[in-house]
């Protein structure tokens, strides 16, 4: 990721470049692709082995999954604890 590789050009990402993009080792990026997980999308040029990733739709994939600090403060409202429940809280939860 270097600057022939800002977000504003058309130039394309490697394979190596998205798994350090994604903090993810090479090898984990080729398993979620032979798993079929989602990924930004890329280009296969026939009779090339390799993938070429373009910038712009790599960052605009990576936009949708942006978090606000309003819904991720949502999220940790009541944490579920784990194990069998009391029987306190057992007896509270029958109507």
């Amino acid at each position: 990721m270097t600057k022939e590789h800002a977000a504003d050009e058309a130039g394309y990402y490697t394979d190596a470049d998205i798994a350090r993009l994604l903090g993810i080792s090479l090898g984990r990026l080729r398993n979620k692709l032979t798993a079929g997980n989602p990924l930004p999308p890329r280009i296969e040029p026939p009779g090339c082995r390799h993938r070429l990733w373009p910038c712009k739709a790599v960052h605009a994939w990576l936009d949708q999954y942006k978090v606000t600090t309003r819904e991720s403060s949502l999220l940790h409202v009541s944490p579920r604890r784990r194990g069998r429940p009391t029987k306190q809280e057992t007896r509270n939860q029958r109507p």
